[in-house]
């Protein structure tokens, strides 16, 4: 491998790809969106924990931040995400369901005669 060669051969490429802010295409993230946002309605109707409607509402304004042009949105959403993301992990802290303490059975007490 001839190191001069790479050098030459990135010189010349005239196609560079910019770097995304998603992972994988918009289209399979907005599919993505609508499948966790229904998830978090549908376990809010059956739960009512805060936390998961806070979460049905974070994640599609989450789609704004591939639709904002200048710096000054994109930091308001990052902001603004952040902050739903931190309401919904406090307040699943503080609504957690608390399983009751068990109880053990009380066992009959005998007489003494019977014990014997």
């Amino acid at each position: 491998m001839n190191i001069s060669n790479v050098f030459f051969t990135m010189a010349q490429s005239t196609e560079v790809s910019q770097p995304t802010l998603f992972p994988f295409p918009m289209g399979l993230y907005v599919v993505f969106c609508i499948i966790a946002t229904a998830f978090f309605v549908f376990r809010f109707v059956k739960e009512k924990q805060p936390y998961q409607i806070i979460m049905a509402v974070a994640i599609p304004l989450s789609l704004l931040i591939g639709y904002s042009n200048g710096k000054t949105l994109f930091y308001i959403m990052g902001i603004v995400e952040a902050v739903l993301l931190l309401s919904a992990f406090v307040s699943a802290l503080i609504c957690s369901k608390k399983k009751p303490a068990e109880i053990p059975e009380e066992t009959p007490i005998k007489p003494e005669e019977e014990q014997q």
